[in-house]
């Protein structure tokens, strides 16, 4: 079966959050981190268009954010991110 769906917020829109994430090097690990304010979730396919249909049986997890520069960013969200919500001051 094909997911239709969006999933359920987990985020509500106009909330401060700040996104961890970790990558593995080799046996170094790397910490990026990025903060703003919730503007949408979603979920994206995983893959190419060489996938052909199966693309829609690996959907990913999004979260689309406005940093305090106005700028936006969509930050893929995987089981070893890590969102904190935040006070707004």
């Amino acid at each position: 079966m094909i997911p239709t769906n969006k999933p359920e917020r987990r985020y509500t829109p106009g909330s401060r959050v700040v996104v961890t994430q970790h990558v593995r090097v080799g046996d170094r690990r790397w910490s990026t981190q990025v903060g703003g304010i919730v503007e949408d979730e979603g979920i994206r396919p995983v893959g190419g268009m060489e996938m052909g249909g199966k693309a829609r049986y690996g959907l990913q997890s999004t979260l689309k954010l406005r940093q305090d520069d106005g700028s936006l960013t969509v930050v893929a969200i995987d089981e070893h991110t890590e969102v904190r919500t935040v006070e707004q001051n």
